[in-house]
């Protein structure tokens, strides 16, 4: 039976046989979803308030699928690593962008907002700005 979802709580889980199953957040998600090849494609939304809670001091990469993030308000910029320089791509409220699979990226807050994302999780590198 199809509920409603908050994104914000729940991500949901696309996997590549075409289910889309709830995953619920718990404290340890971030580092677990990371290090297992648990999820194909992940949806979720969260909230931002300050850039502690974006990660602008840390790039991420995912190498297995390119990556939609989609602003629903606020603003930030989109900063992807582009050999030894860095590109901003900045998002206001209703727009997106697509960081291609294997490009290292991070993200700044400008404003407070709520943005969704659309990403895998295998394989996924973090590391210091």
């Amino acid at each position: 039976m199809t509920q409603p979802i908050d994104l914000a709580r729940t991500f949901v889980h696309l996997s590549s046989q075409g289910d889309a199953e709830r995953v619920e957040l718990t404290p340890s998600f971030w580092r677990e979803s990371s290090s297992d090849a648990l999820y194909d494609r992940l949806v979720g939304a969260f909230e931002f308030h300050s850039p502690e809670d974006l990660h602008s001091s840390a790039q991420e990469m995912h190498p297995e699928a390119d990556e939609l993030l989609f602003l629903v308000s606020g603003a930030i910029d989109v900063v992807l690593q582009e050999g030894d320089a860095e590109r901003t791509v900045a998002l206001g409220a209703g727009q997106a962008a697509i960081v291609p699979r294997g490009i290292w990226h991070r993200l700044v807050m400008r404003e407070p907002g709520k943005l969704l994302f659309i990403n895998s999780r295998t394989g996924m590198e973090s590391r210091k700005a």
